[in-house]
């Protein structure tokens, strides 16, 4: 049975989709963000960049995590680049771990997340290891998001890759719920 997300999105024969990627992507980091379950947002975050990266590029051979990073933010301004964000996420999704195999092997930074403000009596040395603010990162993609999404006003053709892929991506919006008497 499919579910048919375009309705709930659709109004006044225009397509809401920023409140679909914010109900389907935003929202869930948010949640577990503010539930103080930081790695699991990080997670979640690194996933979502990943589906974005899908949405707009398809299945290409290039990596589309970096791609959709360097086109559309300003990750730079973290201290950190997007190939070193993607070596972070192989570590952290496949492994749970900060140290994927090129980390491992020296050839990119270690990348570790914090939350709040850092002492100023602290000094980071950031030649082996680059900190970033897992929340500056989180506002960084929702302004990626809202770049990426201007897009779709400038070339609404778009809009039709955007739907076929988002049917292939798994979506909360398309989520089958069914209630049961006895749960």
């Amino acid at each position: 049975m499919s579910v048919d997300y375009l309705p709930k999105y659709l109004k006044n024969n225009t397509f809401n989709i920023s409140a679909l990627i914010n109900d389907d992507l935003v929202q869930p980091i948010r949640l577990l963000y503010n539930a103080k379950h930081y790695v699991s947002a990080t997670k979640l975050l690194l996933i979502a960049i990943d589906t974005v990266g899908f949405i707009e590029y398809g299945d290409e051979s290039t990596n589309t995590f970096i791609k959709w990073l360097n086109e559309h933010s300003k990750i730079n301004e973290l201290g950190i680049s997007a190939e070193e964000l993607w070596e972070h996420r192989n570590g952290l999704l496949h492994m749970s771990s900060i140290s994927s195999r090129k980390v491992k092997s020296g050839a990119t930074r270690t990348l570790v997340a914090y939350v709040g403000e850092i002492p100023k009596e602290v000094v980071l040395d950031q030649t082996k290891t680059g900190y970033y603010d897992l929340y500056k990162l989180i506002k960084i993609f929702g302004y990626a998001l809202v770049n990426w999404l201007q897009t779709y006003n400038e070339q609404p053709s778009k809009m039709e890759f955007f739907i076929k892929r988002y049917d292939l991506i798994v979506s909360d919006a398309r989520m089958l719920s069914i209630k049961l008497d006895n749960m």
